[in-house]
């Protein structure tokens, strides 16, 4: 895009089905001369032409003859000279010797004689290409003059038209100013016919560019590959991120393990992330990427170092009817829900208590315990070695009583 929030680069060259005011209209094209041997009846039909449209004030094609510091002298036919004021050419757009210029009569003045207009010849002709371009759905070039209230004036080819900033950009432009001078293509989506203006989409352009790079890199990608991004909008639903012709989504959830908090990402930052899923190249669902998912995730250490039904010791940190806090020996919190606890042993903190490892949090890394499943199973041992059998007595007990008593 033109402007500081896109990447596309609209001064270069132009598509073919843009249309442009500034080529040379068909029929002064076959009028200029194929070759040097052209007959005089030719001749004289062409600056009959000529004098014919510079008399209903229509545009014709004619050629320089000289450049002064004031004026730019062209050849009207019948020897004749008009004069086109050297204020209505751009300094980088002054014509040459030779070179054939549109114009528009204005009328004689009896200082200078024959005075044309290139601006109006110029912008009669940009409407003729902009009313063609409308009917055909084509794009037009233009050039922002300046940025006014809701949205930008910009000049396609003479023709006054107007952006308005809800379709100036993909998103909201932050920046006005930075659009002022640049090029930028659009479609016409509104004609007024009395006041020759114009009203312009370049949002319906860059949707269509957008569209077509999407298309291919969604036929390229491919599920757990890894991509360098551009952050293009935070907020706190995830990341936006841009992978080179696609928006992808990273949730909020995909951007760091845990509920530790995750790093923060300004817009244009550039990230690495992992394609987590894809849609079909002509389907409008989301690109979902992650960040995470290219970082060991802890859980999985934590389950290793406590799987399920480890016993485990620490010092209760809280406790209430939400459950029990506390740290472990080596400083890992582990908690233990309402319906886990001992019903006949309550517990402060500053206590150390024992419990048994149902599992580990993935949201929080906690470790689950169960204070009551360990208080449970130590009874059954009580229990099972207080009903345990006596040992059978020995040959020798039998034989003396007393030594066995």
């Amino acid at each position: 895009m033109a402007t500081v929030e896109t990447n596309e680069k609209e001064n270069e060259s132009v598509d073919q089905a843009e249309v442009s005011a500034e080529s040379t209209d068909p029929a002064e094209a076959a009028a200029e001369p194929a070759q040097t041997g052209e007959t005089m009846e030719s001749l004289l039909a062409q600056q009959a032409a000529v004098t014919d449209k510079l008399a209903h004030k229509h545009v014709a094609w004619v050629k320089v003859i000289t450049v002064t510091k004031e004026q730019v002298l062209v050849d009207i036919g019948e020897k004749r000279e008009g004069v086109v004021p050297l204020a209505e050419f751009t300094s980088a757009a002054l014509p040459s010797v030779g070179q054939r210029i549109p114009v528009i009569l204005v009328g004689p003045r009896r200082d200078v004689g024959t005075v044309l207009s290139y601006k109006k010849a110029k912008a009669e002709l940009g409407w003729e290409a902009a009313v063609k371009a409308h009917a055909e759905k084509a794009r037009v070039r233009g050039q922002v003059q300046s940025a006014i209230k809701g949205g930008f004036l910009v000049d396609v080819a003479g023709v006054a038209g107007f952006l308005p900033a809800s379709l100036a950009d993909l998103r909201p432009v932050r920046n006005p100013a930075r659009m002022v001078h640049t090029g930028v293509r659009c479609y016409i989506i509104e004609l007024n016919a009395a006041k020759r203006q114009l009203v312009l989409s370049r949002k319906a352009v860059l949707e269509e560019e957008v569209n077509k790079r999407r298309t291919k890199l969604l036929g390229e990608l491919r599920v757990g590959e890894v991509r360098i991004g551009r952050v293009v909008q935070v907020s706190p639903a995830g990341l936006l991120v841009d992978i080179g012709g696609a928006e992808g989504f990273v949730r909020a959830a995909d951007i760091a393990w845990g509920t530790a908090a995750a790093p923060a990402h300004e817009r244009g930052a550039k990230v690495r992330v992992k394609i987590l899923s894809k849609p079909a190249a002509a389907s409008t669902d989301q690109l979902l990427l992650g960040m995470k998912q290219l970082t060991p995730n802890p859980v999985d250490a934590i389950r290793k170092k406590y799987p399920p039904k480890t016993v485990v010791h620490g010092k209760v940190t809280e406790s209430g009817a939400g459950g029990v806090k506390m740290v472990l020996d080596d400083k890992k919190i582990a908690f233990c829900p309402p319906a886990e606890m001992d019903p006949d042993t309550a517990c402060k903190p500053g206590d150390s208590v024992s419990a048994i490892v149902l599992g580990v949090n993935s949201a929080n890394f906690e470790v689950s315990v169960s204070i009551g499943k360990f208080e449970e199973i130590r009874s059954r041992k009580r229990v099972a070695q207080y009903l345990k059998a006596p040992k059978p007595l020995t040959l020798g007990q039998l034989l003396s009583p007393e030594k066995g008593e």
